[in-house]
């Protein structure tokens, strides 16, 4: 049977795998590069953790180098697939932004680490990243509203995920503002250019976790693959305080007052603007906490209440959802820890850190016994038996 519009998945198993190697494999080097991102920025370092963020940073450039090649290779042999893919699938559209956030967590990192070198190296491939953040905040919106299916019964979490590549950019701006050596010259248009980038994402964000949130009043009953994309709800608010925090901190550290123009990038302007950024980030983590909670009972509540209970769960991609959003609120919380010389936050920040490492670590495991047997690329089969049915495969959403 022919996929619709007249393809046919290829019948050779390593063929089909590529086939359907969708974007949504991006979002695993997502989750890694937050992890690293939080590692470095932990407030209790210990001998050994840099050099251990420091790994996991590479580990993340290895996993998005190695995704990209591999995606653009199923671009060029599949065309025609892919474009009906992105033309019809809200989760293979959304997780092109992974890309660019992924790319956020990689400058942030190097500009901790080699910013007194590098910063204007960094400084550079930050714009360029920010521009595909910013074109993808505009343009994949118009596709999930305009050419894909519409109405509000169709809304998912996963179309959150254009807003939240431009709030990590602002978070990735904010961050290399405060601790590259740049120039206030350099430093200014990218603080203004992420506060509007804030100002954008999260009134976005805010009209549409409002529409999802309203579906869950006709809602009876989700399914298991699915209810992972909760925790993506918590994510912009955690990653939208993380970059008020970072964002006032560059204001603060000198860049207005160095740059000293007209009435509003002024030295007088610097300590109010960084007083309002640190105080509506601690307001926007407040609401993520609520997303945060709701979104842990919401997967709890329905594998439980699924037929068959935990045991009949069963690992997809999906599950990746958790991580990131988990890892922008708990790096909130570390920000916080730091700014106000908290150990209330310093405490909870680290719990927080130690259960996401735990649950990428087993997610980790099942996803490299999904591409042993194959199952995660739709191979049921396995990696030996050729799928001469042409039957398409139906990968689950992101």
């Amino acid at each position: 049977m022919a996929e619709q519009g007249g393809l046919a998945p290829p019948a050779g198993p390593l063929s089909r795998a590529l086939w359907n190697f969708s974007s949504q494999w991006f979002i695993v080097p997502q989750g890694t590069g937050i992890i690293a991102v939080i590692l470095y920025r932990l407030n209790y370092q210990f001998n050994g953790l840099a050099t251990l963020a420091t790994i996991v940073w590479i580990y993340t450039i290895v996993q998005l180098g190695l995704f990209l090649i591999l995606y653009l290779v199923r671009i060029f042999l599949h065309p025609r697939h892919v474009l009906q893919q992105l033309r019809r699938n809200s989760a293979e559209t959304s997780c092109l932004c992974c890309i660019s956030i992924t790319f956020t967590s990689i400058l942030q990192i190097a500009a901790l680490k080699y910013g007194h070198t590098a910063g204007l190296a960094i400084y550079i491939l930050w714009w360029v990243n920010t521009g595909m953040a910013i074109a993808a905040s505009l343009v994949i919106p118009f596709v999930h509203l305009k050419m894909q299916q519409s109405g509000i019964r169709h809304m998912q979490a996963d179309m959150l995920m254009p807003f939240l590549a431009a709030l990590t950019s602002a978070a990735g701006g904010g961050v290399i503002c405060h601790v590259s050596r740049i120039s206030p010259r350099l430093q200014v248009p990218a603080i203004i250019i992420s506060y509007l980038e804030v100002g954008g994402g999260l009134a976005l964000v805010a009209a549409f976790d409002t529409i999802i949130l309203l579906q869950y009043f006709g809602r009876t009953f989700q399914a298991p693959d699915n209810v992972y994309q909760d925790m993506i709800m918590c994510g912009p608010w955690g990653q939208a305080s993380v970059a008020l925090q970072a964002l006032g901190e560059a204001v603060q550290a000198g860049s207005f007052a160095a740059y000293d123009r007209g009435q509003l990038l002024t030295a007088k302007a610097a300590d109010p603007f960084a007083f309002i950024s640190h105080f509506t980030a601690l307001l926007v983590w407040g609401y993520g906490v609520f997303w945060w909670f709701f979104a842990i009972l919401t997967i709890s509540y329905t594998l439980y209440t699924q037929p068959g209970g935990w045991k009949q769960s069963r690992f997809s991609l999906t599950v990746w959802s958790v991580v990131f959003p988990w890892g922008t609120f708990t790096n909130a919380a570390v920000e916080f820890g730091k700014l106000m010389d908290s150990p209330a936050f310093a405490v909870f920040s680290t719990a927080l850190l130690l259960l996401l490492v735990i649950m990428w670590i087993i997610i980790q495991i099942f996803t490299l016994k999904g591409i042993v047997t194959g199952r995660i690329f739709g191979l049921d089969h396995g990696w030996r038996k050729r799928y001469d049915d042409r039957r398409p495969t139906v990968i689950k959403e992101a």
